[in-house]
């Protein structure tokens, strides 16, 4: 072997599988046993038509293995004699040769390791997922940056995905130093893992959920950390009124539910009708409204004017839209109960003076 090629050998495996070829061919089994410099064992060739067995010894000095061997018993019209065989091992751990017997055949072999006393390390029985959902979140590239670095205390391998006009996938430190071409993203997506302790973060924000997840074999461990990336992402969310945080409706469902309650207050079918339809309208309005002015997810990839309004005015026109239509929806019930009167201002008709009709004579 070159250097190129140079491996530390240790102790030499007990059981190889191949095959033989030459004047004989077939499947080979070897079993050894003892120290390398002094082996012993039993070597199977599955020849067409008859399994021949032979007693083996040898030596193992890395990299070349020696053996010699003689059959264990008999076969009726089959000659065997003394075996031996010379082979080196390769740096993938095989071992290719040379072998001959004492009756003249030979050719050569190709091992194969198939050791398996020792147990092969499994993964955790058990593997726990937790998950929570956020409201809407508004989030600026540096923050993003934090809020991964907030996770590198235990994680070494942390990727933060971006999609555009195209996804992109870095990791942290190229993220940090990115030149992006967009000035907003419509999502970006922070995952951690630590594949040697079994555990993965992922946090996910979107224009339809935003979502944090945690994994790992240790349930505390996933609990815990899930409650940390909740108090550390609840400083993006933003209030607003289709989602009230606290406890997780909205001003459509309280237009709907307060709409259901009224109902039996109406007389007619008609005006019934009229309100269900003047309800309905409005939760339409008021969702096209926020998909298209305020975005459940507000994602800045570069550097916006920070001031009072900046941070607060998807929320000032969210509350806007939610009161507009609740004064609306009230309105148009109160005057369908009768409770309402539009009555329009008097007008006064000035009085036509009558004309004489002409007399005759």
């Amino acid at each position: 072997m070159n250097e190129e090629d140079h491996i530390y050998f240790m102790g030499l495996t007990k059981r190889w599988a191949g095959k033989v070829f030459g004047t004989n061919t077939g499947n080979v089994f070897l079993k050894l046993d003892g120290e390398d410099a002094a082996l012993n064992g039993i070597l199977r060739i599955n020849e067409p038509g008859a399994v021949v067995t032979y007693n083996v010894q040898g030596t193992f000095e890395a990299p070349r293995l020696t053996l010699t061997g003689q059959p264990n018993l008999e076969i009726e019209g089959v000659v065997l004699g003394e075996l031996t065989a010379f082979g080196e091992m390769t740096a993938r751990g095989e071992i290719r040769g040379d072998w001959e017997s004492a009756i003249g055949t030979g050719g050569t072999f190709h091992l194969f390791p198939h050791e398996h006393d020792e147990p092969r390390e499994v993964g955790p029985r058990e593997h726990h997922t937790a998950r929570h959902d956020f409201g809407a979140i508004e989030i600026e590239r540096d923050e993003i940056a934090q809020l991964a670095e907030s996770l590198r205390s235990e994680f070494t391998n942390l990727i933060v995905t971006v999609q555009t006009e195209t996804v992109i996938a870095q990791y942290l430190d190229d993220f940090k130093t990115w030149e992006p071409t967009s000035e907003k993203a419509d999502l970006v997506r922070i995952f951690a893992e630590d594949r040697s302790e079994n555990r993965a973060v992922t946090i996910e924000f979107g224009q339809h959920v935003n979502w944090a997840m945690v994994q790992g074999a240790d349930e505390a461990w996933v609990r815990g950390r899930l409650g940390i990336v909740r108090e550390t992402v609840s400083q993006y969310e933003r209030t607003y009124v289709t989602n009230f945080k606290q406890w997780g409706i909205g001003i459509n469902q309280v237009m709907l539910l307060a709409a259901i309650v009224f109902l039996p207050s109406l007389e007619g079918l008609l005006d019934r009708s009229i309100l269900m339809s003047v309800i309905l309208a409005l939760i339409l309005g008021v969702n096209w409204f926020h998909s298209r002015y305020v975005p459940f997810s507000a994602i800045y990839l570069r550097e916006r004017k920070r001031g009072l309004l900046g941070k607060t005015w998807h929320g000032a026109v969210s509350w806007g839209i939610g009161i507009i239509a609740a004064v609306i929806a009230t309105l148009a019930a109160t005057y369908l109960e009768g409770a309402l009167e539009l009555s329009a201002p008097a007008i006064e008709v000035p009085a036509l003076e009558s004309t004489p009709e002409p007399q005759d004579g």
